[in-house]
């Protein structure tokens, strides 16, 4: 428990440190960070009792701990604002990325249309051939007996397929 002593050693030592300490932390921060910096100092101080230090110790212990505060402050908004940058800097990049994302897309979009439009153009059996093989995902030896053909005409049919698409397709782009 603190005594009424206590009490107003603590209080005169507050109103006779406090309008300049506040001011030298004002120095290195806003006025109302330097007044919360200021309070914090004098609560951490009422705590451990340090008013009832000498006179001379009191004044290196609060310019001290509020030089400290004040330190560590800038510290704190330093880092803040380090991490803010770097939030900032991430969230542009996701930003591009689903900017090149939908772009892609979309070419990838107008891309398949025309394949699919060349697909039609293709000779019926290589159209029925390449749909098995690549929209049904079934194999050559299964697409030559469903087809009633052999397999090295499956995968003659499929390259020359390829190779018609591939150079429409080259040609539209």
């Amino acid at each position: 428990m603190s005594s009424n002593k206590d009490l107003e050693d603590f209080k005169a030592l507050y109103l006779k440190y406090a309008p300049n300490l506040i001011a030298f932390a004002s120095k290195f921060s806003s006025p109302a960070i330097s007044e919360d910096i200021v309070h914090d100092v004098f609560i951490r101080i009422w705590k451990k009792k340090l008013f009832l230090l000498p006179d001379d110790e009191q004044i290196k212990l609060l310019y001290t701990a509020v030089k400290n505060a004040c330190v560590d402050h800038l510290r704190r908004s330093l880092l803040e604002q380090k991490f803010k940058n770097t939030q900032a800097l991430q969230l542009r990049l996701d930003e591009l990325d689903f900017q090149q994302s939908a772009e892609y897309n979309f070419l990838q979009g107008d891309l398949i249309k025309q394949v699919h439009k060349q697909v039609k153009e293709l000779p019926e059996k290589q159209q029925q051939i390449f749909c098995l093989f690549y929209g049904n995902g079934l194999r050559s030896t299964e697409i030559a007996q469903k087809l009633n053909l052999s397999v090295r005409t499956i995968e003659n049919q499929l390259y020359r397929a390829l190779l018609t698409l591939r150079k429409k397709v080259k040609c539209l782009s």
